[in-house]
């Protein structure tokens, strides 16, 4: 990737993460979760005509889906924002999806642990002495 190209995610990231914090946005799916909205990257196409933003929610009890909808509908508001902040030629549509690479990491996380808590097992099995069984008597 050029790296005119990943300033520009890079900017547009930090734009987009910067009125969502400053509460630009209205939509309601949206206003009560600002906190917890965390923009993790922006994948802008070759001829900046459209980006792909990806976001991660931070807290619990939280629809994702509504939150996504919500940032979608208020996509054109955030575009005419980053165009009054950004000098481009063009400002590229938005589309908000959730970060799959977060939840990814946990679940590498949690199998991670599972199989360190396996060896741990297995190696603590190995280190016991063997317990000495009586001889069998084949004698009645």
């Amino acid at each position: 990737m050029d790296n005119r190209l990943q300033r520009v995610e890079q900017t547009l990231r930090r734009e987009i993460a910067a009125a969502l914090l400053q509460g630009e946005v209205h939509d309601p799916r949206v206003a009560g979760h600002l906190a917890v909205i965390s923009v993790t990257g922006v994948k802008v196409s070759p001829d900046l005509g459209s980006a792909r933003v990806f976001v991660d929610l931070l807290g619990e009890g939280i629809d994702p889906k509504s939150v996504l909808k919500g940032l979608n509908a208020a996509a054109s508001t955030l575009r005419a924002i980053l165009g009054k902040r950004i000098r481009m030629k063009r400002t590229p549509s938005l589309r908000f999806e959730r970060d799959p690479s977060i939840e990814r990491g946990v679940a590498v996380e949690q199998v991670l642990a599972e199989l360190a808590a396996e060896r741990k097992q297995a190696e603590a099995a190995a280190d016991e002495p063997p317990t000495a069984e009586p001889p069998a008597d084949d004698e009645p």
